[in-house]
């Protein structure tokens, strides 16, 4: 059948379709789910905020915090081996129709302007890949720095001002390992939402309710509580869990965690090719005839882009130089 971002007329049972190999997505793996996204030979893909680890066939990679890791990440940025730009996701160096997809995963809950970065994603991309914590997630480690609870249904997203209390207090942080790790991934489904669909069928809605009131109202009470399941979901876990669950258990705590960290060092950032510059825009006047001149890329408006260890930088908050 028809790939659902496949763009055409749709009839009424055309929608009833695309709805069906929508919620397909909520029953996969987060690996599952990858590979659905569809990928054109010549698609020009754009990861928002992947850091160091991005979409497999993302062309480029932009980042707000390149080098401030304080914030949203646990641990500095190890950059990819696509480039990377320094850029707002709510003002992005990309022309009209300028990308095929952008993937964003896990970056609409940080968002200070949600419905900003909609817009940007409506007039860049074609097609766009969602991913986000759920309400189970949100309630298990209830980050500061999520400024939205995230609800979806369908296409329309639902902001609801995040103060949520860490009920948990750092339970799910301290105690975080390997098992807790492949028991997340195993239920990806649930405790994240994922959407891929075309760019234009985003909406975005913003309720009055805070996250801590939704919560509240539609948690079971009283007798309509769950005391015991009548099915208990029990799924398999890969070689590679089961055997980081025997290091685990084996291993002494100190070997384990240094085993455990990324072998990698951080590298420098993948150099820009023309091609990918070709397909940026100037932020003052929006045109695309921008050029690499020595450490900066320059514009024929008088705008330019200095670059900070090789990741030149295009964000509207700090003006380019005139």
């Amino acid at each position: 059948g028809e790939h659902p971002c496949s763009p055409r007329e749709h009839e009424p049972d055309d929608e009833i379709k695309r709805e069906k190999e929508r919620s397909v997505l909520a029953n996969m793996t987060r690996n599952q789910v990858l590979r659905e996204i569809e990928v054109r030979s010549g698609d020009f893909v754009i990861d928002i905020g992947g850091g160091h680890r991005p979409f497999w066939r993302a062309d480029l990679v932009i980042e707000k915090y390149p080098f401030d890791h304080s914030l949203h990440r646990n641990r500095p940025m190890r950059f990819p081996g696509v480039p990377v730009i320094k850029a707002d996701a709510h003002a992005m160096p990309v022309p009209d129709g300028g990308c095929d997809l952008i993937f964003a995963s896990h970056i609409i809950e940080h968002l200070t302007e949600p419905q900003r970065f909609i817009t940007e994603v409506k007039r860049c991309s074609r097609r766009v890949y969602l991913e986000f914590p759920s309400r189970y997630r949100e309630l298990m480690h209830a980050w500061s720095f999520h400024a939205w609870l995230v609800e979806a249904r369908g296409t329309v997203l639902r902001f609801y001002r995040n103060d949520l209390p860490q009920l948990f207090g750092p339970l799910f942080h301290a105690e975080h390992d390997a098992a807790l790790g492949a028991w997340s991934e195993a239920r990806h489904e649930h405790l994240n939402t994922s959407i891929y669909c075309l760019s234009g069928e985003i909406e975005c809605e913003f309720p009055g309710e805070t996250a801590t009131e939704l919560v509240l109202r539609d948690s079971p009470r009283g007798d309509s509580k769950l005391n015991f399941a009548d099915v208990i979901h029990r799924p398999g876990y890969s070689l590679r869990e089961t055997l980081a669950f025997a290091a685990q258990s084996v291993l002494s705590s100190g070997l384990y965690t240094r085993l455990s960290q990324p072998r990698r060092k951080p590298a420098s950032p993948a150099p820009l090719p023309e091609a990918v510059l070709a397909r940026l825009m100037c932020l003052r006047c929006r045109c695309t005839s921008l050029r690499r001149t020595g450490d900066e890329i320059t514009c024929s408006c008088g705008a330019r882009y200095p670059q900070d260890r090789g990741v030149f930088e295009f964000d509207l908050r700090e003006e380019p130089a005139k």
